[in-house]
């Protein structure tokens, strides 16, 4: 009896958890779809989307490395549990057999293959989602900071500057040559008036009568030509192989402010080998291809001149993959057989063949920064050579630099730079091996002491000067 009225008093609670469960079990999808894409935190969904998404989609609808994302709501065919099964497990999610799903498989696994599963919960796609909905009003493009100003309007003022001189001595030159043709005037109407039997005489006859009577001002005329022309004559000669400021244009108008400077991309990220070889070597349309698979338009010139890299390389930048040698795309490395036009870049600091000279040992082994030869690269547009003067001007800013006083890249510059440049015997052991041989030898010891006497050693002292140092 009492099993029995028991069993109808728990009947009817059971009945009703059975209603409650069924009417939560049909409301778990309308929540979970409102939550996906209606009430997500934005902040936090785009901590996850640039954790989890952004080496691989974009918010817009460009393509990187995937599709891009932009109108995923709209186009996204079945239902919110599937959507964060495809995100959580992408294959599990194909394995239900959803139709959209299978129809997502057959168009981009087989040009970008299979997404990598994100440890992601249903909430947090449903942050993901509200950021991809409401995305910044930003596109991927290079940097446009205003805090890194290239040196080129500068270069530009100077050279402004430079022609104002020249016109002003030019307008001194004038005046004193119409001042003396004035004088040169009086003499001749005075001459003109007065017969003379040079009349009938020769031309250079009469000019050498008229040179003669202005001696003094063909004396000092000639004499200011003369040593205007030894000047220019000296400046010419000693100009041969110095090309300070030499600029030369480049197939891509790469910008080392935005890159260096905005986009704070190390020197040797580009320019590896200069910790390993003689050359710091130009890099390879790859390297460019590391960053510009996703930044498709530049700061200043848009996507011309990164266009020129894709144009080079074989990259269709509307579909995110390369082209083969028949102009197909959907490949996710550069092909062998595409036939670009290659990127012929303009060496810019070249020194003569008989001079040896190697990156590593002057980076690694004697620790130089790079603007103690190239100056403020961050500040450049294309690659230059710059002027001792705008190096030294750098001291301050880059410690460790040395100042010199010979045009960059001459004989006397090196030299200069070996005399002055200190050496620390424990900091490797090739300089290391030199002081024990110097201490352990008597006259080696004679000369350490004398090194020493300044409190410093200079590459000179160990050989910096011995020409086969540097000259085959």
């Amino acid at each position: 009896m009492f099993g029995f009225e028991s069993a109808k008093q728990v009947l009817p609670n059971l009945r009703r958890w059975a209603s409650i469960v069924a009417v939560a079990t049909l409301a778990a999808p309308m929540s979970l779809q409102a939550g996906i894409w209606d009430e997500g935190d934005i902040e936090n969904g785009q901590a996850l989307f640039n954790a989890n998404c952004a080496s691989c989609h974009l918010v817009t609808g460009d393509v990187l490395a995937a599709p891009g994302l932009a109108g995923i709501a709209e186009r996204w065919g079945s239902s919110e549990e599937i959507l964060v099964q495809w995100i959580q497990n992408p294959q599990a999610a194909a394995a239900t057999g959803d139709s959209y799903v299978k129809s997502l498989v057959d168009r981009y696994v087989g040009t970008y293959g299979w997404m990598t599963a994100q440890a992601v919960s249903a909430d947090d796609v449903k942050d993901i989602m509200a950021y991809v909905q409401n995305p910044p009003d930003v596109v991927a493009s290079a940097d446009t900071g205003t805090d890194c100003p290239t040196i080129y309007d500068t270069i530009a003022e100077e050279q402004g500057a430079n022609g104002t001189i020249w016109f002003l001595i030019l307008l001194t030159l004038f005046l004193i040559i119409a001042l003396s043709a004035a004088t040169v005037r009086k003499s001749l109407e005075k001459a003109a008036n007065v017969a003379s039997e040079t009349d009938d005489a020769s031309y250079a006859v009469r000019l050498s009568a008229w040179a003669w009577d202005n001696r003094t001002f063909v004396s000092i005329l000639g004499l200011f030509v003369v040593s205007y022309f030894v000047v220019i004559g000296y400046q010419a000669l000693m100009g041969v192989g110095v090309y300070q400021g030499y600029t030369p244009d480049q197939p891509v108008k790469f910008i080392h402010s935005v890159h260096v400077c905005e986009n704070e991309v190390d020197c040797q990220y580009c320019h590896h080998s200069a910790y390993e070889s003689k050359h710091a070597g130009i890099p390879s349309t790859n390297v460019c291809m590391n960053c510009h698979k996703a930044v498709k338009k530049g700061s200043r010139y848009g996507e011309v001149e990164i266009g020129k890299i894709y144009a080079a390389i074989g990259f269709d930048s509307e579909s995110g993959t390369y082209l083969d040698g028949e102009g197909q795309n959907g490949y996710q490395s550069p092909q062998d057989d595409f036939q670009g036009e290659p990127l012929k870049w303009n060496k810019v600091h070249n020194l003569p063949d008989h001079v040896f000279f190697s990156h590593q040992q002057h980076v690694v082994v004697g620790g130089l920064e790079c603007q103690n030869c190239h100056g403020d690269v961050g500040k450049y547009t294309v690659g230059r050579v710059a002027p001792v003067e705008e190096i030294n001007g750098l001291v301050d800013d880059f410690p460790g630099l040395i100042e010199l006083s010979k045009p960059t890249l001459t004989m006397g510059w090196c030299i200069e730079c070996h005399n002055k440049a200190e050496i620390s015997f424990a900091s490797s052991g090739y300089y290391e091996d030199i002081h024990d041989r110097l201490k352990d030898d008597l006259r080696g010891n004679e000369e350490l002491r004398r090194y020493m006497e300044d409190e410093k050693t200079t590459v000179k002292e160990l050989g910096g000067w011995e020409c086969s140092k540097c000259h085959y």
